[in-house]
């Protein structure tokens, strides 16, 4: 498909929206991934361990009171726009309104999603309900692959995923064998859509050579979340 039709068939609304529905359904999974694997630690040797976490994220800590308020407010609270839940609501959003695009199928992964996020604010395991929030996000990018037919909408979403891993990856301070394999992936579902995403950032983006990511992390940075 050329740039013109492209731009005919894809608004810039809707591009917006499917690159952030991408990146939304992303930073859940990637969290909570994060999150169980940081409990467990935070629980067992430092009460403030939370406040590392959050800064690694570039989010804040001091609007927790402690760890228990910290593991019920960022999962759950639908008041706090850094919680797990604000950002999968966010995806919901984004889903509801593309409905039409992405197929009822993987809208409905999404519902579940948020159904068990729910569920876990009130379970006697909200561990086990995490996990189940993480499987129905796996299963949301299964019916992406298999139900959406577009492949400039399907790499829009993809853009999203593969943006938001490598600025979470970045953010962690992940080894470059896990934050430098993602550089092409990333630009490989760019092709088709270039003329929706900003060109300056994907020369930039392009032109990173291996280890200038690590050794310049603040500016692989800025220049990912300037894609789009």
């Amino acid at each position: 498909m050329n740039e013109v039709s492209i731009v005919s068939t894809i608004s810039n609304e809707q591009a917006d929206r499917l690159y952030w529905l991408g990146r939304y359904v992303e930073r859940v999974f990637s969290t909570l991934k994060l999150f169980n694997r940081s409990i467990d630690r935070m629980l067992d040797q430092d009460d403030d361990d939370y406040v590392d976490f959050c800064r690694r994220l570039s989010i804040p800590s001091n609007i927790y009171s402690g760890l228990d308020d910290f593991q019920v407010r960022y999962l759950f609270d639908p008041q706090n726009p850094d919680s797990v839940y604000s950002n999968l609501s966010r995806a919901y959003d984004n889903a509801i309104v593309l409905r039409n695009f992405i197929t009822s199928e993987s809208l409905a992964f999404v519902q579940l999603a948020l159904n068990h996020l729910e569920k876990g604010a009130i379970a006697e395991s909200a561990f086990l309900e995490t996990l189940r929030v993480s499987d129905w996000l796996l299963a949301f990018w299964g019916s992406i692959d298999d139900n959406v037919a577009d492949l400039e909408r399907r790499d829009l979403l993809k853009v999203g995923k593969y943006a938001e891993r490598l600025d979470m990856r970045i953010r962690l301070g992940f080894g470059a064998e896990d934050v430098e394999p993602l550089l092409p992936r990333l630009l490989a579902h760019t092709k088709r859509v270039a003329v929706l995403l900003n060109g300056d950032a994907l020369e930039a983006l392009a032109a990173l050579k291996v280890g200038e990511i690590a050794n310049n992390p603040e500016g692989a940075l800025k220049i990912v979340n300037a894609l789009h």
